[in-house]
């Protein structure tokens, strides 16, 4: 986490320990059903598009997908690190490596939004801006993880099937 809360008590701790191992897979579990759906959604879109532009070529490859959720995952981070900057006056470059760092789950606590000017209770829209954004971000590369997992797994499967294929031309 970020490092400027955590329980004190032994039961606070307790509490916290028994909540993450219930908590964080359940978290896991509805942000790949998420990304899944956006994936599916966008697999739809896609196809939609090549087809009234009117494409020979109208399936969606991983490519494709994995080259949309690159684009998505910056463009979201992006969007981030311009209100970030704006509104915690930090650099493009630093909002964007605290989106990163938030975004990825990662959580240094070297830069915390809403920390400056009583932020949690002077401005609610941009609280509200930063609880949407950070939910809609994990859902976004979560997506985009997953295409990545599953590229992986059909690389690994096309590589046994190619290495099965290449053992049976060698016995014969």
């Amino acid at each position: 986490g970020y490092g400027h809360a955590a329980p004190s008590t032994d039961g606070g701790k307790v509490f916290c320990m028994v909540y993450a191992l219930l908590g964080i897979p359940l978290t896991l579990v509805m942000f790949q059903s998420l990304g899944e759906r956006i994936n599916t959604f966008v697999k739809y879109l896609l196809h939609r598009i090549k087809k009234c532009l009117g494409m020979r070529r109208v399936e969606v490859s991983m490519a494709n997908m994995v080259t949309i959720g690159f684009f998505s995952c910056i463009s979201t981070l992006c969007i981030g690190a311009a209100a970030f900057s704006y509104y915690e006056h930090w650099s493009f470059f630093h909002a964007y490596y605290y989106c990163f760092i938030t975004l990825t789950t990662i959580g240094f606590g070297d830069y915390v939004a809403l920390q400056k000017d009583e932020a949690l209770q002077n401005k609610p829209q941009y609280v509200a801006f930063s609880f949407v954004y950070i939910l809609t971000g994990l859902t976004v590369i979560g997506a985009f993880l997953n295409l990545v997992v599953l590229r992986f797994m059909t690389m690994n499967a096309e590589d046994e099937k190619r290495d099965a294929e290449h053992r049976a031309l060698l016995t014969r």
